[in-house]
This record gives C-alpha cells, structure tokens and sequence, in this order.
C-alpha cells in the first residue's frame, strides 16, 4: 500500500546496490567506518535507515540500534541521553543480548531505588551495572554534569555494552546534525559537544556509527568539511530521487490499476521520483476507481496535494526565511533563473541576490543548473509557490 510513513521490508523498493553496501560494510568485523547519508528531506533517508537495521537483526554478532533526532521534544542533552540509552537498552533486549524484565522507557522512568533493583537482575557486570545507573541518573538532570560529558558517557555505553556481550553494535542517528540544536539553559551547546562526541567515538572499540542530514550545509559543519569534528569518519552517500523505473513498478505494485503512458509522464514531471510525493500522489491515485488512470486525474490529484497538503509541508520551512529569501525565490517560482532576472523582478541589486542565492543553496532550497543559472530545488515546492501567487 501507499505510505507516507518510512518504509522497510516488503514495501521497500530499489536502493538494492547501497544497502548491500550498508549492510555488508556494517555487519562486517574487519570494516571500522560507517556511513554519512545526505540527501533532501522526503528522498527515503529514513527508509535506508531503517531498512539497513531490518536486515542487520539477522546477523547475531551485530546489534543494530536506530534513533531520529528529529524525535526529541525538549531538545537537552539530558534528553538525547534518555533517548539513546532507552534505543540501546531495548535494542539489545530485543536482540536477545539482554534479559531485561521492563522495557528500557519503564526503566528509565523507575524511581532510584526500583531502579537499582532493576539493574542487579541485568546480566551484565557490576561494573557495567554502575556505569549504567551513573548514566542514567545524570540524564535526568541530577547535577551539573558539563552536557559534552553527559553525552560522551552516554555514546561510551553501546561501545562498552557491546563488548561484554561479544557482538558489534551499530548506531544509527537519523538526522544527526540537529545534535547542533540542543540547549541547555536556552543557550545552544554548538559544535563543542559534537567534537566531544568525536572523541569519546575514536574509543569506541565495538561501536559503528552511520549518521544521516537533510541540509548538506549541517552536514558539512558536522562531518563532511575538513574542518568538522567527524571529518573522514563516514563513507559518505548520496540519497537522491528514485529512478523512473523504479517509480513506475511502485505504482504498477500498489495502485491496483494499470496507469496510462500520458499520466506516468505527468506524475513523474511533478514527483521527479521524490518518493514522499510518489506515494501521496499514487495514493490519491489508488481510491478513484477501477479503469486506467489518466493524465486528467493525475493533475486533479496534484491539484489537491497542493490545495490540501502544501501549506502543511511548506508553510513552516517558507516562514523561517528572510524577506529577501523570498522575494528571491518568488522571482523563481515565477520563471526567472538567472541573477540579473531575478534582481529585476524582485527589484534588488543584483550582488544582493547573487547573496542570497548563495544562502538558499547551502539550505538547498535551490540549485545551479548552469552557468549563471539556477532554479528552485523541489519543483513540488514551486510549484506551490507559484500558485500562491497566481
């Protein structure tokens, strides 16, 4: 069926060749390195993710672990500890490596003195033991733990949980560089506890790490720039659209209906293989009827996309942007492409809007395709900009 959740499994499609290489690099005891995934949101990072720690559960020796960073609420220290340490405790419960008698949120939620109760039935060493309770109680806020220490202690445990038990664990930390975000006190922790994790993560002897990033600006500060903490870390991929091919056997799978040749090369115009907009779109496709879809419904089904779900998907990410971010990407939207249009259309000076285009591509919101030329990025997401100013 049409999601619009992540998928793994059977609803997985395509990808084949990268997660072999996920997979076999992860799963084996000779490879140290992990993997870097950057790519626009909605292109399926997610989903490689997950599917990668579907197939590892099959492996004994390796444990894998998966947590978003998008997940977290509080945005602490305190909280990516509790979170981390509940994904590693559960994933290793699951895994058979741990009888645990309560799942790890249960645990992390035991008063003090049910928790130490708890923790003398883990079967793991009492040196372990203590480490584990020391981590869990500094991630509840008791202290003034520096929250560089905090989280270094907490990445320590899978490494050191995973050698008592004799396998290898691999963490995967979706969207990692909104680790750059967390506060404590209201004051961003910035890339100091990044470089602290680093650290603690070159000692790791049993742990792998694979990370993934949405805007390759972050990614960059993080990883993938000579300069950041995890420089030459990762083997680093990138994630883009899905190929036609692979887009017409996702619908030919799931939409119950054959598809004209007319409206797959529509859908495929407006999608351009993003799989979030695939399966929106053939997802309106599957509930109107029996007959073969055509060119007409896909448009009425894009026309609704964005009348019902674009200010929902778009609304936020267009409010965070300066006035002349927009002024500079209304001129896009509108057809223009090259920095002098652009500047008399949005009636700026034209190094101002060779400015701005700069700082809209490191968000990668747009994207040279040529000399002296760019266009918007995610053409779903001009076109809903261009209706809005219709």
């Amino acid at each position: 069926m049409f999601t619009l959740r992540p998928v793994w499994g059977e609803d997985f499609l395509d990808r084949e060749e990268l997660l072999q290489e996920l997979v076999g690099t992860l799963s084996s005891p000779r490879e140290r390195m992990g993997f870097a995934l950057v790519g626009p949101r909605r292109m399926g990072k997610t989903s490689l993710f997950l599917e990668t720690v579907r197939r590892l559960r099959e492996f004994p020796a390796v444990v894998p672990v998966y947590l978003s960073l998008w997940e977290l609420v509080e945005g602490t220290p305190e909280e990516l500890s509790r979170e981390l340490l509940g994904a590693v405790l559960d994933a290793f419960r699951e895994q058979g490596q741990l009888p645990l008698r309560v799942r790890a949120r249960h645990l992390l939620q035991a008063p003090l003195e049910l928790l130490r109760e708890l923790l003398r039935e883990v079967r793991l060493s009492l040196r372990l033991r203590e480490e584990l309770e020391v981590v869990l109680m500094l991630s509840r806020g008791r202290g003034e733990v520096p929250p560089g220490e905090l989280l270094s202690r907490s990445l320590a445990f899978p490494d050191k949980l995973a050698g008592e038990c004799g396998v290898r664990c691999a963490l995967f930390l979706d969207e990692f560089p909104s680790i750059l975000e967390l506060r404590r006190g209201g004051k961003p922790l910035g890339e100091g506890v990044v470089r602290k994790l680093r650290s603690e993560y070159e000692r790791a002897e049993n742990l792998v790490l694979s990370i993934s990033g949405s805007v390759r600006g972050t990614m960059e500060a993080v990883a993938l720039r000579p300069a950041a903490a995890f420089w030459r870390q990762f083997i680093v991929r990138e994630v883009g659209p899905l190929p036609r091919d692979a887009v017409e056997e996702l619908l030919r799978r799931n939409l119950g209906r054959p598809i004209s040749a007319g409206a797959l090369s529509l859908l495929w115009e407006f999608t351009q293989g993003i799989p979030f907009y695939v399966q929106f779109v053939g997802r309106e496709l599957s509930r109107r009827g029996e007959q073969a879809v055509t060119e007409g419904e896909v448009e009425q089904a894009v026309e609704e996309f964005l009348r019902e779900e674009g200010g929902i998907l778009f609304q936020e990410q267009w409010q965070r942007l300066s006035a002349k971010e927009r002024k500079v990407l209304q001129a896009m939207a509108k057809g223009h492409a090259t920095p002098s249009d652009i500047a008399r259309e949005a009636v700026e000076p034209p190094n101002t809007v060779s400015q701005y285009l700069r700082y809209l591509a490191e968000k990668e919101l747009v994207i040279r395709v040529g000399p002296g030329r760019w266009r918007i990025a995610d053409q779903v997401f001009a076109r809903w900009l261009r209706d809005r100013l219709e």
